[in-house]
């Protein structure tokens, strides 16, 4: 009788104060338009069907605070949005928790887009565009970009190895699944070089940010631009004299990741998996044109067909892209940042 008394009174406190407190987590996001799109996409209905209370917080460069967190042993985030590149970074210093693919579905991502331990959950692609005022038949292909004959015109160009020197393989006729086996070979990166320089007379502007990218298709200072292809559309929505193509495009991603000794792992990896569902990675398009990384997110009309097209992963774009290998940038990238400039200087 009194351990039943005593459980009831345990009973009728707990109904007193009211519903166990939901377990508190912490994301890091970029901020701005992307971490409020995550947020009405993403992470904000993943918390509500996990039952758990996610806080946000913003930082402009989340590798560096993800390092200061972790090497002080203070770590207060528990899940961090990180660029892929990066996200190779952090695991190589030891930065990160690896992934728990017994919760997280790992199986649904592409061949090139898997990472042991950032998820890459958005897209966008390094695309060709062009003038559609002064470019009446543009190239189909990065060997036609390179034919200055065939397709006379001033060229924009990023002012950086990277995507570039895949490119540069893909004018050549190298095939997407072989770009990075070329490149980890003996005089693969020279030969990208070798075949940039070729293309060097015939660059009008070296560009050096996205905005500036955008600027040049605007106003018509080059025939044909490398860019992204969010800014691509970006001016082709606004009215301006612009097109592009998804053919041969290189595919960044964005990633998500555990910091090592967050004290929240487990819940971590939960939030990850609910984050990233197909119908979530769909819905994200509806507040930005990046793509989601896992095919399944385009089944079933969950994203518009209208919008499909703007999508760097979308069929009918993704088979003739390659995917931005971080692991191989986080080894060779200044070696190749090195040769890209030396040629450059030449």
């Amino acid at each position: 009788m009194l351990r039943m008394l005593r459980l009831s009174v345990a009973a009728i406190a707990m109904t007193a104060a009211g519903p166990l407190a939901a377990q508190t987590l912490t994301i890091t996001t970029a901020g701005g338009e992307y971490g409020a799109a995550m947020k009405q996409a993403m992470w904000g209905p993943a918390a509500t069907e996990l039952g758990l209370d996610v806080r946000e917080e913003t930082q402009s460069d989340g590798f560096a605070a993800l390092k200061m967190q972790v090497t002080s042993g203070a770590v207060t985030t528990d899940v961090i949005h990180l660029g892929s590149p990066e996200g190779a970074q952090a695991a190589a210093q030891g930065l990160l928790e690896a992934l728990d693919y017994s919760v997280i579905d790992g199986k649904s991502l592409p061949a090139g887009a898997q990472s042991e331990y950032c998820y890459p959950f958005s897209s966008y692609g390094t695309v060709m565009a062009w003038n559609a005022k002064t470019v009446s038949s543009a190239p189909k292909t990065w060997a036609e970009f390179w034919d200055v004959k065939a397709f006379p015109g001033t060229r924009a160009l990023r002012a950086n190895a990277q995507d570039l020197i895949e490119i540069a393989l893909l004018s050549q006729g190298v095939a997407p699944g072989e770009v990075y086996d070329i490149l980890s070979a003996s005089g693969g990166l020279e030969r990208a070089i070798a075949r940039l320089e070729e293309l060097k007379p015939n660059v009008a502007v070296w560009w050096t940010s996205g905005a500036q990218s955008a600027q040049i298709l605007k106003d018509g200072e080059a025939d044909l631009v490398v860019t992204w292809n969010g800014r691509a559309q970006s001016v082709k929505a606004d009215g301006g004299a612009a097109d592009y193509s998804f053919k041969g495009s290189v595919i960044g991603t964005d990633c998500l990741a555990v910091p090592k000794g967050t004290a929240n792992k487990d819940a971590a990896m939960k939030l990850i998996a609910a984050m990233t569902k197909p119908e979530r990675g769909a819905k994200m398009t509806d507040f930005i044109s990046y793509g989601p990384v896992n095919p399944k997110a385009y089944e079933g009309g969950l994203i518009p067909a209208e919008r499909m097209q703007l999508l760097a992963t979308a069929p009918g774009n993704v088979e003739t892209s390659v995917f931005s290998k971080a692991d191989w940038w986080v080894k060779n990238g200044e070696a190749a940042q090195v040769a890209f400039d030396e040629m450059m200087n030449r």
